[in-house]
């Protein structure tokens, strides 16, 4: 189960998916609409966005606005109990990843679909259409993280991207790149591999809501983005452009990691 500001996707374990929530915008799917609406929860996601230290009377002032929209739209689009996706009904999925509106679907096919808002980029698609289309990227993903506004995906190399390891991967990255939670410079709007983490073989990542955090297959841990309130665990608030080894964490082999919004465990 992956939850977004609004929305939520289930995946079974013979490869269905169901969703529920807001839906006007597109983030999960094409469930009762025939054309993309701009959210009413959009303002809640210029508090997210704003990359400064949020108090908990920023995140009230957030879920008042909600509130007070949901109570201004008696026919406000929601979806109150768990349905089957239709558009995928035929569809394997294996992966899925919830944003703050937006979703990432992986497919056993290898195909990556995206649906929601694109403000930022994060669908990684030229295409605009409301629903799951595939995202534009060259590589073969294997599994997925979505933060407030930015996508990532773990992808499998092969021997034309010149990787001296059979099996290796790194990690593809698109969206919202304002705190360097890409982990890289160039395109923001379409995947692009993170050098950075070329050789280092990550077998899961997690994101935040303005970091990312990745561990590889020898069990270490790398951080990039957003340093804020020590978010990144490197004794500072200063920000990573690039995934950066947590050495304070050396020696330990690390079996599982997971972001919050602004911490990780």
């Amino acid at each position: 189960v992956s939850f977004g500001w609004g929305h939520a996707l289930a995946l079974t374990v013979d490869g269905k998916l169901f969703g529920w929530g807001y839906y006007a915008d597109g983030r999960i799917g094409n469930m009762g609409n025939d054309r993309l609406e701009s959210s009413p929860l959009d303002s809640a996601a210029t508090v997210f966005s704003n990359n400064k230290q949020l108090t908990s009377s920023d995140l009230e002032v957030a879920e008042k606005k909600v509130l007070r929209g949901m109570e201004e739209e008696s026919n406000m689009p929601i979806i109150w109990e768990p349905r089957l996706v239709e558009e995928l009904r035929n569809v394997k999925v294996v992966d899925i990843a919830c944003g703050l509106d937006h979703s990432l679907v992986l497919c056993r096919d290898g195909v990556l679909l995206s649906c929601g808002s694109n403000v930022y980029g994060q669908l990684g698609r030229t295409r605009e259409d409301l629903g799951f289309f595939p995202v534009d990227i060259n590589y073969t993903p294997v599994s997925v993280a979505a933060g407030v506004g930015h996508s990532l995906a773990i992808c499998e190399l092969d021997e034309s991207d010149d990787s001296d390891t059979v099996g290796a991967t790194n990690i593809a990255s698109w969206g919202w790149n304002q705190s360097s939670q890409l982990g890289r410079s160039g395109p923001a709007n379409l995947p692009a591999l993170i050098d950075t983490l070329d050789g280092e073989n990550p077998v899961s990542v997690s994101a935040g809501r303005a970091h990312s955090i990745a561990l590889t297959s020898k069990g270490e841990m790398w951080v990039w983005g957003s340093g804020k309130n020590g978010r990144l665990g490197l004794s500072s608030s200063v920000d990573e452009v690039e995934p950066f080894y947590l050495d304070s964490l050396e020696g330990f082999q690390i079996l599982q990691a997971v972001s919050g919004f602004d911490h990780n465990l």
